[in-house]
């Protein structure tokens, strides 16, 4: 286990099929087996966008629960981690996922290392070139996908302070950085996904510098084929290792422990989140 404090701010940026720019950054703060990200959900676009408190999202692994914290009500609420599974447990659930469902989604990746190293915060950074792909059985409910990534990846050794929050981790071994393609949309899941990698292990696990452009195959009701294009853009924009201060994981003195915590904004003239 680590004992270094880690600080982390990317931004994101995405293009869709229009043309349309959506940016955003995050920031994510490590101590010891803590972290702390601050929040501020919004509805709406332009100068009629509605705000929702400002808040943090606190995970104490080693207590094996979240806080969340609305800052701008002073109150806080407490959530539990879902319990790690047993090996015996896990070893069941992947048996009865494989004889629960006969169609299957094929996850294939494919990695390039191109060789060429730079320094990015202090850290190397590899260039890696991924393509990944998923490809659905017959009567299985996803849709075909392919992606193309061209980035540069630095190891973050810190994240691993964080295992602990996960209940999978005893099983998934070290992480390394994959493009998501499970999604299915708002159809139920019918299907046990099988996973293949070819090409190196990647020495870099996070997109330090990356553009991913994703061409996705979705089958409209008539039964015809749309393709469309989006961009997405992920950068590290800050990196520090400066001690952080211990208060910063826990629950603030003087806050009123609620049972919920309401992060989302009250949309004018509607009640409820």
């Amino acid at each position: 286990m680590l004992a270094s404090d880690l600080t982390l701010t990317t931004s994101f940026e995405s293009t869709g099929p229009t043309g349309h720019i959506m940016q955003h950054s995050s920031m994510l703060m490590i101590h010891d087996q803590r972290s702390r990200a601050p929040g501020q959900n919004y509805v709406g676009n332009g100068q009629d966008k509605t705000y929702g408190p400002r808040f943090a999202t606190i995970r104490q692994c080693d207590l094996k629960q979240n806080i969340t914290v609305d800052l701008d009500h002073q109150v806080y609420s407490v959530y539990s981690l879902p319990k790690g599974l047993s090996r015996a447990e896990y070893e069941a659930s992947v048996a009865k996922a494989k004889a629960q469902f006969a169609e299957t989604l094929t996850i294939m990746r494919e990695v390039v290392d191109t060789g060429e190293t730079k320094l990015i915060f202090g850290r190397v950074a590899h260039h890696y070139k991924i393509h990944s792909r998923r490809e659905p059985s017959a009567g299985a409910n996803a849709e075909a996908r392919e992606e193309f990534t061209d980035g540069w990846y630095i190891e973050i050794p810190e994240y691993q302070q964080l295992r602990g929050c996960n209940p999978f981790a005893e099983f998934e071994g070290p992480k390394t950085q994959s493009v998501d393609l499970t999604s299915s949309g708002s159809q139920p899941i019918n299907y046990r996904a099988i996973l293949k990698s070819t090409g190196p292990a990647m020495t870099g696990s996070y997109p330090a510098d990356t553009v991913t452009t994703t061409h996705a195959w979705v089958k409209q009701t008539d039964g015809s084929i749309h393709e469309y294009t989006d961009t997405r853009k992920q950068t590290i924009t800050a990196l520090s290792t400066e001690l952080l201060d211990p208060a910063l994981f826990d629950a603030p003195p003087g806050y009123a422990r609620v049972s919920e915590v309401k992060i989302n904004p009250t949309i004018p003239g509607r009640t409820g989140r």
